[in-house]
Protein backbone atom coordinates (compact mmCIF):
# COMPACT_ATOMS: atom_id res chain seq x y z
CA UNK A 1 0.00 0.00 0.00
CA UNK A 2 1.23 3.53 -0.74
CA UNK A 3 2.34 5.50 1.78
CA UNK A 4 0.63 8.95 3.13
CA UNK A 5 3.59 10.69 1.39
CA UNK A 6 3.24 9.58 -1.99
CA UNK A 7 -0.79 10.20 -1.75
CA UNK A 8 0.61 13.67 -0.57
CA UNK A 9 2.81 14.21 -3.45
CA UNK A 10 0.65 12.70 -6.02
CA UNK A 11 -2.00 15.41 -5.15
CA UNK A 12 0.30 18.15 -5.21
CA UNK A 13 1.76 17.66 -9.13
CA UNK A 14 -1.76 17.69 -9.87
CA UNK A 15 -2.73 20.91 -8.54
CA UNK A 16 -1.02 24.13 -8.32
CA UNK A 17 -1.11 25.38 -5.19
CA UNK A 18 0.18 29.04 -3.97
CA UNK A 19 3.92 28.10 -2.03
CA UNK A 20 6.63 28.57 -3.65
CA UNK A 21 9.04 26.18 -1.82
CA UNK A 22 7.95 22.54 -2.34
CA UNK A 23 10.21 21.12 0.37
CA UNK A 24 9.17 23.75 3.03
CA UNK A 25 5.43 23.41 2.55
CA UNK A 26 6.34 19.67 3.22
CA UNK A 27 8.03 20.12 6.17
CA UNK A 28 4.76 22.26 7.63
CA UNK A 29 2.97 19.64 6.59
CA UNK A 30 5.21 16.78 8.65
CA UNK A 31 4.30 19.22 11.76
CA UNK A 32 0.23 18.09 11.70
CA UNK A 33 0.35 14.89 10.38
CA UNK A 34 1.93 11.79 9.76
CA UNK A 35 3.50 11.01 6.34
CA UNK A 36 5.34 8.36 7.09
CA UNK A 37 2.37 5.71 7.53
CA UNK A 38 0.54 3.56 4.34
CA UNK A 39 -2.89 4.06 3.82
CA UNK A 40 -5.30 3.74 0.63
CA UNK A 41 -6.40 6.57 -1.29
CA UNK A 42 -9.80 7.84 0.66
CA UNK A 43 -7.47 7.21 4.38
CA UNK A 44 -5.13 9.62 2.76
CA UNK A 45 -7.61 12.04 1.20
CA UNK A 46 -9.44 12.18 4.74
CA UNK A 47 -5.90 13.11 6.56
CA UNK A 48 -5.39 15.91 3.93
CA UNK A 49 -8.86 17.70 5.35
CA UNK A 50 -8.25 16.70 8.99
CA UNK A 51 -4.51 18.80 8.25
CA UNK A 52 -5.95 21.42 6.49
CA UNK A 53 -8.81 21.87 9.67
CA UNK A 54 -5.81 21.78 12.36
CA UNK A 55 -4.20 24.59 10.99
CA UNK A 56 -7.63 26.97 10.54
CA UNK A 57 -8.04 29.41 13.29
CA UNK A 58 -10.60 31.46 14.81
CA UNK A 59 -8.53 34.24 15.75
CA UNK A 60 -7.83 37.09 13.88
CA UNK A 61 -3.99 36.85 11.74
CA UNK A 62 -0.93 38.99 13.44
CA UNK A 63 1.94 37.26 12.52
CA UNK A 64 3.80 35.41 9.31
CA UNK A 65 3.49 32.43 11.32
CA UNK A 66 -0.53 32.15 11.31
CA UNK A 67 -0.52 33.58 8.21
CA UNK A 68 1.91 30.66 6.75
CA UNK A 69 -1.19 28.36 8.57
CA UNK A 70 -4.21 29.88 6.90
CA UNK A 71 -2.60 30.10 3.53
CA UNK A 72 -1.15 25.77 4.07
CA UNK A 73 -5.24 24.98 4.74
CA UNK A 74 -5.98 26.78 1.62
CA UNK A 75 -3.80 24.79 -0.31
CA UNK A 76 -4.15 21.53 1.70
CA UNK A 77 -8.20 22.14 0.50
CA UNK A 78 -7.16 22.48 -2.58
CA UNK A 79 -5.29 19.06 -2.60
CA UNK A 80 -8.30 17.05 -0.76
CA UNK A 81 -9.92 17.35 -3.63
CA UNK A 82 -7.87 16.02 -5.92
CA UNK A 83 -8.76 12.40 -7.32
CA UNK A 84 -6.07 10.39 -6.11
CA UNK A 85 -6.95 6.87 -7.26
CA UNK A 86 -4.89 6.56 -9.61
CA UNK A 87 -1.67 7.29 -7.56
CA UNK A 88 -3.24 4.09 -5.29
CA UNK A 89 -3.04 1.40 -8.28
CA UNK A 90 0.79 0.82 -7.79
CA UNK A 91 2.13 -0.39 -4.33
CA UNK A 92 5.09 1.44 -4.20
CA UNK A 93 6.52 4.18 -6.83
CA UNK A 94 9.46 1.69 -7.43
CA UNK A 95 6.64 -0.54 -9.11
CA UNK A 96 4.98 2.59 -11.07
CA UNK A 97 8.26 3.28 -12.70
CA UNK A 98 8.96 -0.30 -13.50
CA UNK A 99 5.34 -0.33 -15.31
CA UNK A 100 6.00 3.30 -16.77
CA UNK A 101 9.40 3.40 -17.68
CA UNK A 102 9.64 1.57 -20.85
CA UNK A 103 6.61 3.48 -22.38
CA UNK A 104 8.67 6.53 -21.78
CA UNK A 105 12.26 4.86 -23.37
CA UNK A 106 9.40 3.67 -26.47
CA UNK A 107 8.71 7.34 -26.84
CA UNK A 108 12.12 8.81 -26.87
CA UNK A 109 13.35 6.31 -29.34
CA UNK A 110 10.58 6.29 -31.43
CA UNK A 111 11.56 10.28 -32.07
CA UNK A 112 14.65 8.89 -32.69
CA UNK A 113 17.24 8.81 -29.72
CA UNK A 114 19.78 6.06 -29.83
CA UNK A 115 18.37 4.56 -26.53
CA UNK A 116 20.12 1.40 -25.31
CA UNK A 117 19.40 -0.44 -22.29
CA UNK A 118 18.79 1.74 -19.33
CA UNK A 119 17.88 -0.34 -16.29
CA UNK A 120 16.03 1.03 -13.45
CA UNK A 121 18.05 0.97 -10.36
CA UNK A 122 16.25 1.51 -6.91
CA UNK A 123 18.89 1.78 -4.48
CA UNK A 124 19.21 3.47 -0.44
CA UNK A 125 22.59 5.11 -1.57
CA UNK A 126 24.33 6.05 -4.48
CA UNK A 127 27.79 3.99 -5.48
CA UNK A 128 31.23 5.96 -4.40
CA UNK A 129 32.42 8.61 -5.03
CA UNK A 130 28.54 9.54 -5.99
CA UNK A 131 27.10 9.04 -2.26
CA UNK A 132 28.19 12.54 -1.52
CA UNK A 133 25.53 14.44 -3.31
CA UNK A 134 22.16 15.12 -3.06
CA UNK A 135 20.43 14.37 -5.97
CA UNK A 136 17.45 12.55 -6.31
CA UNK A 137 18.79 10.02 -9.49
CA UNK A 138 21.85 9.87 -11.57
CA UNK A 139 23.06 8.14 -14.78
CA UNK A 140 26.38 6.70 -14.47
CA UNK A 141 27.69 5.93 -18.14
CA UNK A 142 30.93 3.48 -19.54
CA UNK A 143 33.29 6.08 -17.91
CA UNK A 144 32.05 4.83 -14.80
CA UNK A 145 31.33 1.51 -14.85
CA UNK A 146 35.32 1.68 -15.87
CA UNK A 147 36.45 3.77 -12.92
CA UNK A 148 34.27 2.68 -10.15
CA UNK A 149 33.01 0.01 -10.99
CA UNK A 150 29.34 1.12 -11.22
CA UNK A 151 26.73 -1.05 -13.64
CA UNK A 152 25.03 1.33 -16.22
CA UNK A 153 21.75 2.44 -15.80
CA UNK A 154 19.16 4.64 -14.30
CA UNK A 155 19.95 5.02 -10.82
CA UNK A 156 17.39 6.80 -8.13
CA UNK A 157 17.80 6.97 -4.27
CA UNK A 158 14.95 5.24 -2.48
CA UNK A 159 13.88 7.93 -0.12
CA UNK A 160 13.59 10.11 -2.80
CA UNK A 161 10.83 8.83 -5.14
CA UNK A 162 8.10 10.55 -5.80
CA UNK A 163 4.68 9.46 -7.92
CA UNK A 164 4.66 11.99 -11.11
CA UNK A 165 7.93 13.44 -10.27
CA UNK A 166 10.00 10.13 -10.85
CA UNK A 167 8.52 9.70 -14.06
CA UNK A 168 9.69 13.19 -15.16
CA UNK A 169 13.05 12.44 -14.02
CA UNK A 170 13.62 9.36 -15.23
CA UNK A 171 12.83 10.25 -18.91
CA UNK A 172 15.27 13.13 -18.24
CA UNK A 173 17.68 11.03 -16.92
CA UNK A 174 17.28 8.35 -20.27
CA UNK A 175 18.44 11.32 -22.46
CA UNK A 176 21.85 12.01 -20.20
CA UNK A 177 22.59 7.86 -20.93
CA UNK A 178 22.63 8.55 -24.94
CA UNK A 179 25.24 11.68 -24.64
CA UNK A 180 27.18 9.70 -22.35
CA UNK A 181 27.73 6.26 -24.96
CA UNK A 182 29.82 9.03 -27.36
CA UNK A 183 31.90 10.36 -24.93
CA UNK A 184 31.50 9.60 -21.93
CA UNK A 185 34.91 10.72 -20.49
CA UNK A 186 33.38 14.38 -21.15
CA UNK A 187 31.91 15.79 -18.04
CA UNK A 188 28.23 16.30 -18.63
CA UNK A 189 25.52 19.45 -16.77
CA UNK A 190 25.48 22.39 -18.86
CA UNK A 191 23.48 22.69 -22.18
CA UNK A 192 23.03 18.79 -21.81
CA UNK A 193 20.82 19.60 -18.98
CA UNK A 194 18.63 21.69 -20.34
CA UNK A 195 18.33 19.79 -23.47
CA UNK A 196 17.77 16.25 -21.33
CA UNK A 197 14.82 18.93 -19.96
CA UNK A 198 12.84 18.96 -23.22
CA UNK A 199 13.58 15.96 -24.74
CA UNK A 200 12.98 13.84 -21.26
CA UNK A 201 10.74 16.03 -18.89
CA UNK A 202 8.96 17.80 -21.65
CA UNK A 203 8.70 15.28 -24.34
CA UNK A 204 9.77 11.99 -23.15
CA UNK A 205 7.25 11.96 -19.97
CA UNK A 206 4.48 12.95 -22.14
CA UNK A 207 4.27 8.70 -22.74
CA UNK A 208 2.76 8.24 -19.45
CA UNK A 209 1.78 12.14 -17.86
CA UNK A 210 -0.40 14.67 -19.18
CA UNK A 211 0.54 17.98 -19.97
CA UNK A 212 -1.03 20.02 -16.55
CA UNK A 213 0.90 17.81 -14.69
CA UNK A 214 4.12 18.20 -16.40
CA UNK A 215 3.81 21.78 -16.20
CA UNK A 216 3.60 22.27 -12.28
CA UNK A 217 6.55 19.88 -11.97
CA UNK A 218 8.53 22.16 -13.69
CA UNK A 219 6.61 25.29 -11.41
CA UNK A 220 7.63 23.26 -8.46
CA UNK A 221 10.64 22.00 -9.90
CA UNK A 222 12.26 25.21 -11.67
CA UNK A 223 10.69 28.22 -10.63
CA UNK A 224 10.79 27.56 -6.44
CA UNK A 225 11.78 30.43 -4.73
CA UNK A 226 14.65 29.91 -1.55
CA UNK A 227 15.89 26.75 -2.88
CA UNK A 228 18.87 24.93 -3.88
CA UNK A 229 21.01 27.24 -6.65
CA UNK A 230 21.25 23.93 -8.58
CA UNK A 231 17.41 24.13 -9.62
CA UNK A 232 18.25 27.60 -11.21
CA UNK A 233 21.15 26.30 -13.29
CA UNK A 234 18.90 23.92 -14.93
CA UNK A 235 16.54 26.48 -15.55
CA UNK A 236 19.01 28.36 -16.89
CA UNK A 237 20.21 26.14 -19.03
CA UNK A 238 16.85 24.61 -20.32
CA UNK A 239 16.56 28.30 -21.45
CA UNK A 240 19.36 27.98 -23.88
CA UNK A 241 18.25 24.90 -24.97
CA UNK A 242 14.70 26.32 -26.35
CA UNK A 243 16.72 28.54 -28.46
CA UNK A 244 18.00 25.21 -29.64
CA UNK A 245 14.39 23.75 -29.84
CA UNK A 246 12.84 26.53 -31.79
CA UNK A 247 15.19 26.24 -34.40
CA UNK A 248 15.57 22.94 -34.90
CA UNK A 249 12.50 21.31 -33.38
CA UNK A 250 12.99 17.58 -31.64
CA UNK A 251 14.97 16.38 -34.75
CA UNK A 252 17.94 19.18 -34.34
CA UNK A 253 17.97 17.63 -30.58
CA UNK A 254 17.77 14.32 -30.81
CA UNK A 255 20.89 14.33 -33.66
CA UNK A 256 22.93 16.90 -31.18
CA UNK A 257 22.46 14.28 -28.11
CA UNK A 258 23.81 11.53 -30.34
CA UNK A 259 27.31 13.29 -31.15
CA UNK A 260 27.91 13.47 -27.85
CA UNK A 261 28.51 15.74 -24.90
CA UNK A 262 31.72 17.25 -26.51
CA UNK A 263 29.22 18.25 -29.83
CA UNK A 264 26.52 19.60 -27.06
CA UNK A 265 29.30 21.88 -25.41
CA UNK A 266 30.44 23.30 -28.58
CA UNK A 267 27.00 24.05 -29.21
CA UNK A 268 26.35 25.92 -25.89
CA UNK A 269 28.78 27.70 -27.06
CA UNK A 270 27.06 29.08 -29.99
CA UNK A 271 23.68 29.81 -28.09
CA UNK A 272 26.01 32.05 -25.92
CA UNK A 273 27.72 33.51 -28.96
CA UNK A 274 24.39 33.78 -30.80
CA UNK A 275 25.82 31.80 -33.31
CA UNK A 276 23.84 28.57 -33.33
CA UNK A 277 21.63 29.08 -36.23
CA UNK A 278 24.72 27.92 -37.93
CA UNK A 279 24.56 24.77 -36.29
CA UNK A 280 24.80 21.54 -38.99
CA UNK A 281 21.34 19.97 -37.18
CA UNK A 282 18.55 18.86 -39.33
CA UNK A 283 15.04 20.65 -38.48
CA UNK A 284 11.58 19.39 -37.81
CA UNK A 285 9.45 17.64 -34.97
CA UNK A 286 7.71 20.51 -33.02
CA UNK A 287 5.50 18.91 -30.96
CA UNK A 288 3.04 20.87 -29.66
CA UNK A 289 2.57 19.55 -26.21
CA UNK A 290 6.11 20.03 -25.91
CA UNK A 291 6.23 23.38 -27.64
CA UNK A 292 3.78 24.79 -24.90
CA UNK A 293 5.44 23.13 -21.69
CA UNK A 294 8.62 24.56 -23.24
CA UNK A 295 7.57 28.34 -24.00
CA UNK A 296 5.93 28.24 -20.52
CA UNK A 297 8.75 26.98 -18.55
CA UNK A 298 11.18 29.92 -20.69
CA UNK A 299 9.29 32.52 -21.13
CA UNK A 300 5.12 32.47 -19.98
CA UNK A 301 5.99 31.79 -16.59
CA UNK A 302 5.97 35.11 -13.90
CA UNK A 303 7.98 33.75 -11.20
CA UNK A 304 8.82 37.00 -9.44
CA UNK A 305 5.57 37.25 -7.14
CA UNK A 306 6.74 35.43 -4.06
CA UNK A 307 5.90 37.18 -0.66
CA UNK A 308 5.74 36.51 2.85
CA UNK A 309 2.97 34.64 4.07
CA UNK A 310 1.53 37.59 5.48
CA UNK A 311 2.25 39.70 2.59
CA UNK A 312 0.83 37.35 0.45
CA UNK A 313 -2.33 37.26 2.27
CA UNK A 314 -2.49 40.90 2.26
CA UNK A 315 -1.89 40.96 -1.80
CA UNK A 316 -4.51 38.60 -2.74
CA UNK A 317 -7.14 40.77 -1.37
CA UNK A 318 -5.72 44.25 -2.00
CA UNK A 319 -8.68 45.57 -4.23
CA UNK A 320 -8.91 48.74 -5.89
CA UNK A 321 -11.01 51.00 -4.13
CA UNK A 322 -10.72 48.82 -0.49
CA UNK A 323 -9.20 51.09 2.34
CA UNK A 324 -5.95 49.36 3.81
CA UNK A 325 -8.36 48.61 6.96
CA UNK A 326 -10.95 46.64 4.50
CA UNK A 327 -8.06 44.87 2.80
CA UNK A 328 -6.94 43.85 6.16
CA UNK A 329 -10.77 42.80 7.55
CA UNK A 330 -10.89 40.83 4.15
CA UNK A 331 -7.51 38.76 4.84
CA UNK A 332 -8.26 37.78 8.18
CA UNK A 333 -5.69 40.18 9.27
CA UNK A 334 -5.13 42.93 12.25
CA UNK A 335 -5.35 46.08 11.20
CA UNK A 336 -2.63 47.23 13.40
CA UNK A 337 -0.31 44.59 12.49
CA UNK A 338 -1.34 44.19 8.45
CA UNK A 339 -1.70 48.30 7.61
CA UNK A 340 1.90 48.86 7.70
CA UNK A 341 3.21 45.56 5.74
CA UNK A 342 0.01 46.64 3.66
CA UNK A 343 2.03 49.64 2.51
CA UNK A 344 5.04 48.68 2.14
CA UNK A 345 3.88 45.82 0.13
CA UNK A 346 2.29 48.80 -2.28
CA UNK A 347 5.56 50.40 -2.77
CA UNK A 348 7.74 47.23 -3.81
CA UNK A 349 5.20 44.94 -4.94
CA UNK A 350 4.40 46.41 -8.36
CA UNK A 351 0.81 44.65 -7.58
CA UNK A 352 -1.11 47.79 -6.67
CA UNK A 353 -0.68 51.31 -5.58
CA UNK A 354 -2.17 52.62 -2.58
CA UNK A 355 -3.34 56.49 -2.34
CA UNK A 356 -3.24 57.49 1.25
CA UNK A 357 -5.47 54.87 3.15
CA UNK A 358 -7.04 53.63 -0.21
CA UNK A 359 -5.51 50.98 -2.85
CA UNK A 360 -5.72 53.40 -5.71
CA UNK A 361 -4.60 51.13 -8.60
CA UNK A 362 -4.51 47.28 -8.24
CA UNK A 363 -3.82 44.25 -11.01
CA UNK A 364 -4.44 42.01 -8.20
CA UNK A 365 -8.36 41.13 -9.67
CA UNK A 366 -6.52 40.36 -12.65
CA UNK A 367 -3.74 38.08 -11.82
CA UNK A 368 -6.46 36.31 -9.86
CA UNK A 369 -8.89 35.68 -12.41
CA UNK A 370 -5.65 34.64 -14.74
CA UNK A 371 -4.81 31.85 -11.75
CA UNK A 372 -8.53 30.71 -12.02
CA UNK A 373 -8.37 30.30 -16.20
CA UNK A 374 -5.12 28.82 -16.59
CA UNK A 375 -5.19 26.82 -13.64
CA UNK A 376 -1.32 28.46 -12.64
CA UNK A 377 -0.79 30.16 -8.84
CA UNK A 378 1.07 33.57 -9.81
CA UNK A 379 0.85 35.14 -6.18
CA UNK A 380 2.76 33.02 -4.21
CA UNK A 381 3.87 32.61 -0.49
CA UNK A 382 7.09 31.42 0.85
CA UNK A 383 6.70 29.12 3.71
CA UNK A 384 8.92 29.48 6.92
CA UNK A 385 12.01 28.09 7.14
CA UNK A 386 12.49 25.98 10.22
Amino acid sequence: MPAVSDFLYGAIYQRQCRFANVERFVDLLGRVMDLTGSADADTAQRRVKAAAASLRGDAVIRSDAEAVAELAARDLESLATVDLSEIGRWETVTRRLDDRSPLIQRRLTAAGLAVTDAPLRVVDEFPEPFNRFTWSAFSPDREDEENFGIPTGVYFRRDRLRPLYSEALFAHEVVHTVTGQTDPEVFAMGLEEGIAEILGTCYGSLAVLPEPVIRNLLVYGRHGAERDKLWSVYLDHTRQAALLYREFGVDGLVELVGRGRAAVHDAERHVVTGTHRDLDLPRGNWDEETTRLVEFTTLGFPPSHVFSPLECLLAINAEAGLTAVEVCRRAGVDPDCGRPVLERLGAKSALFVQDGERIGYSNVGRYLELERTSGVAVIRYLPLAD
